[in-house]
């Protein structure tokens, strides 16, 4: 949901407030100061826009949400499905410039409480998970390639391998991606879907057009495989949120490319915050 705070909008998840010790949000692209393609909130500094306007942007939204700018962790990020798990030592990283962020990365898990993990995206699919029993958070970057690779359902099992979740527990948020009606594609990424999906299934995700291509719904395919993976149904919220169609709120790379223009970034957060109870 779309949260007005006094300087900025957010998109806020509902699933989350039954855990009070969890901010995780995303932020929109205005109440910035960055100008341009970059206007206004713009997250990245891969993007090409002035690192100083980037460092504002940060701090007005994360400030907004009560976290320090200088501790989130960053990655650059590669549309594949590697995740790491970061603790205490990694906060900073990418934070106030682009170097020192965790290379080649699509995924970040902790349990460690004060340790926000962040990632930015304009077209791909955010995706933030909680295990509120062992207190643990992730999030990771939901492209077409990574969620091919099924991208949530490894952050899954390595929260599993580190900290003993059981999916069951698992509360996720699939916020503002392109949606079905925008994002066309053909018939390589079809095919890169289809061994994860039973036909009926691919027909509710897949709808041909008459170019000879295809309409996908990318959120959706997410949800589908989250609850694969074990999550369940009424713990999987979707922020409904189109970025192509909404470029008014969000940064669109799609809409961007096919007006030969850059374009910024929105970043997602997630973390455990100091001073709640710590697992271990």
């Amino acid at each position: 949901m779309l949260k007005e705070t006094e300087t900025l909008s957010v998109v806020t998840f509902s699933i989350f407030d039954a855990v009070p010790a969890v901010t995780a949000a995303v932020s929109t692209r205005t109440g910035g100061v960055s100008t341009g393609v970059f206007s206004s909130l713009n997250m990245s500094f891969a993007s090409g826009d002035d690192p100083a306007a980037v460092r504002e942007n940060r701090r007005r939204f994360l400030s907004a949400l009560k976290i320090d700018p200088a501790q989130i962790v960053c990655c650059n990020q590669v549309h594949g499905i590697h995740v790491v798990r970061a603790g205490q030592a990694d906060r900073g990283r990418g934070a106030l410039v682009r170097d020192g962020a965790i290379p080649d990365c699509d995924g970040l898990m902790t349990d460690e409480a004060g340790v926000p993990l962040t990632m930015n995206f304009a077209d791909c699919t955010p995706l933030l998970f909680c295990d509120p029993v062992h207190h643990a958070v992730a999030v990771a970057h939901g492209g077409w390639r990574g969620t091919a690779g099924n991208i949530g359902a490894v952050v899954l099992r390595q929260m599993k391998d580190a900290y003993g979740t059981d999916p069951a527990d698992v509360l996720a948020a699939v916020g503002p991606a392109i949606g079905s009606a925008a994002f066309e594609v053909g018939q390589d990424v079809i095919d890169a879907f289809s061994p994860l999906f039973s036909p009926v299934e691919m027909e509710e995700l897949a709808r041909p057009t008459k170019a000879g291509k295809y309409v996908f719904d990318l959120p959706k395919a997410n949800r589908f495989l989250l609850m694969q993976a074990g999550i369940r149904r009424d713990h999987v919220e979707d922020a409904s949120l189109c970025t192509y169609t909404r470029d008014d709120l969000f940064f669109s790379y799609r809409k961007a490319s096919r007006q030969g223009q850059k374009t910024g970034r929105h970043m997602a957060v997630i973390v455990w915050n100091e001073g709640s109870e710590v697992h271990g």
